[in-house]
């Protein structure tokens, strides 16, 4: 799954800055407290009063600036948004051709959402606590921003600069999956600077990763056709025969921790979607965070087994990368809520366990890593960029693909993956 939001406390600021000349904080020194607090602890187990404590001030002292909790976590996302916006318009203004402006908004995406990443993993894992009309305003910020993308990759498909044989939806998709991810994973000093990885971001996604191999087909010319009717609806008597009961809580329980979170859903809302006591849920766990551990735990054996048994057979190191991505994509949309569960609330794991579950999630990276590896010793991959990035760049890719992808949307599983796979390899210019 690599490097999801468990790994941030690792790169969070010091949540205790000196007052400014006037003894009391600024909105912005505000915002960049609560979000390191909201990374922290989730932002239903966190307070005002903490807050607060962390800014040096009283807690009434904080209704200078904000109503409550609520306001801040909303002008954490309306301040992020629109900064967001106002950056890559500027930027993609004073760029003169259409590819220009693709890698305007690349670079300067990366570098606004690095500038201010904790806000950014804030939005990214609590935007589903605010209550409306919150949410719809923040909501409506991001789909303005996402036209502002999409239009600039439509104008680059009409000029003939941009690949026309996948839909501007599915390539916009794939670049703010990949530019989006490196908040997950960005460290200053550890990693490339934000305009390195700009520029490496935007070549892999305009010219790909392949050495010198033909453009990748793409499974349908007109892919927005093949659309599928969604699933049939179960029947409750038919699933209880079919799962155990262990089986049938950990999908309640993740469906719940992924609407709500994991800090804020209780096990009485657990027992309650089964139509059960709280007390018979002990009959099976003992406390909440067995059952998020095991949710973690099976998503990522699963995708890995998944994974690996498809490449098994597969000796091409071309078509081994193929099949990683396939696999990993009907693996993830065929379990999607655990793994967004997985990759969101990791972090909430303590001791042992979330260092059994990091293992889990870095054995897997390791397989994909080592994939692209072996392409890259056979001469398949280019060598200008490290594997690391490569990887880094595959998994955004991929894993983002659980926060959007619907079962009744255009593309099936398979589509989807042929989709990413051309985009990835062969990247998304025009030939």
């Amino acid at each position: 799954m690599s490097i999801p939001v468990s790994a941030i406390s690792s790169m969070q600021p010091s949540v205790q800055p000196s007052a400014d000349p006037a003894g009391k904080p600024t909105g912005e020194r505000l915002f960049d407290i609560a979000a390191a607090l909201f990374c922290e602890k989730g932002y239903a187990a966190t307070t005002t009063r903490e807050i607060a404590a962390a800014a040096r001030i009283q807690q009434a002292s904080l209704y200078y600036h904000v109503a409550g909790k609520e306001d801040l976590l909303h002008q954490i996302c309306v301040s992020s948004l629109e900064q967001l916006f106002t950056d890559v318009q500027s930027a993609v203004n004073e760029a003169s051709n259409p590819l220009e402006r693709i890698e305007a908004l690349a670079r300067t995406h990366l570098r606004t959402i690095l500038r201010h990443q904790i806000r950014h993993v804030t939005m990214l894992k609590e935007l589903r606590a605010l209550s409306d009309p919150h949410r719809t305003a923040v909501m409506a910020l991001r789909r303005k921003y996402a036209n502002l993308v999409r239009t600039v990759i439509e104008d680059a498909q009409t000029a003939g600069a941009v690949r026309q044989d996948i839909p501007a939806r599915y390539l916009y998709l794939a670049l703010l999956n990949i530019l989006n991810w490196a908040v997950l994973w960005f460290r200053r000093g550890q990693t490339l600077s934000e305009d390195q990885l700009g520029r490496t971001f935007t070549s892999i996604y305009l010219t790909g990763a392949a050495a010198g191999s033909a453009r990748v087909p793409v499974v349908s010319p007109n892919v927005r056709s093949a659309r599928r009717k969604p699933p049939p609806a179960i029947n409750g008597s038919a699933e209880e025969s079919r799962q155990s009961t262990f089986e049938r809580l950990l999908d309640a329980a993740a469906a719940l921790f992924s609407q709500k979170g994991y800090a804020a859903a209780s096990t009485r809302e657990i027992a309650g979607i089964l139509g059960i006591r709280k007390a018979s849920l002990y009959y099976h766990i003992e406390t909440k965070e067995d059952l998020l551990y095991a949710i973690c735990k099976s998503s990522l054996e699963q995708i890995r087994r998944d994974v690996s048994d498809a490449l098994d057979p597969v000796q091409d190191p071309l078509e081994r990368t193929r099949t990683l991505v396939r696999a990993h994509i009907k693996s993830l949309v065929r379990d999607q809520i655990a793994h967004s569960v997985a990759v969101g609330e990791m972090h909430a794991l303590s001791g042992e366990r979330l260092k059994e579950v990091i293992a889990l999630r870095d054995a897997y990276e390791d397989l994909v890593r080592s994939v692209l590896q072996d392409a890259r010793k056979a001469g398949v991959l280019r060598d200008d960029i490290g594997v690391k990035y490569l990887c880094l760049i595959l998994l955004g890719l991929l894993n983002r693909v659980e926060m959007w992808y619907r079962r009744d949307g255009a593309l099936s599983p398979d589509q989807l993956a042929r989709v990413f796979e051309a985009i990835f390899l062969t990247g998304a210019a025009a030939r």
